[in-house]
């Protein structure tokens, strides 16, 4: 009887040791990770796809721009169209802050769901505004890989960003 305890703590021990040997790699890993992956291709076709759009919101080309957008759904890395819901959003965003000018502040990135291109977005002159600088917002987006090629997805107010470049 005792033996027969025995063996069993002795292998509930070892199962016990071994199912900790599958731990989930930390953020920092997963993050080195994807970010070895790239190359310098992407890293254009990232910032390309994000700049077009900016150049078709500058343009006023909001169709072209929201046929081009996508939601992602990180626990299911899925990519999908925008609902008729999001899409009309933004839309009324878009003319609401139209893009007169616009610089790239900044890019990161943080893993295959989770990536930054943030703008600063002049969308009223000195003048429009009645103030003495030009009036600005700032626009990002969250460019994701799936499949090897890059989609534009848009960023919520709940999608990470990298704080070390804010």
């Amino acid at each position: 009887m005792k033996k027969t305890i025995l063996y069993s703590l002795l292998a509930i021990l070892v199962f016990s040791l071994c199912s900790c040997g599958e731990k989930k790699k930390s953020r920092e890993q997963q993050i080195d990770e994807f970010r070895s992956e790239l190359t310098e291709e992407d890293t254009a076709a990232m910032l390309k796809l994000c700049d077009d759009a900016m150049a078709q919101l500058k343009a006023k080309d909001y169709n072209a721009v929201l046929a081009n957008l996508h939601e992602y759904t990180d626990s299911t890395q899925e990519v999908k169209p925008l609902t008729e819901e999001t899409r009309q959003r933004y839309l009324n965003k878009f003319k609401m802050f139209p893009v007169l000018d616009y610089t790239r502040v900044y890019y990161s990135f943080q893993l295959q769901g989770c990536n930054d291109v943030k703008y600063d977005v002049t969308f009223a002159t000195a003048k429009q505004a009645g103030t003495a600088e030009p009036a600005k917002t700032a626009y990002m987006f969250n460019p994701v890989k799936v499949d090897g090629t890059w989609k534009l997805c848009v960023k919520t107010a709940t999608d990470e960003i990298d704080m070390n470049m804010r």
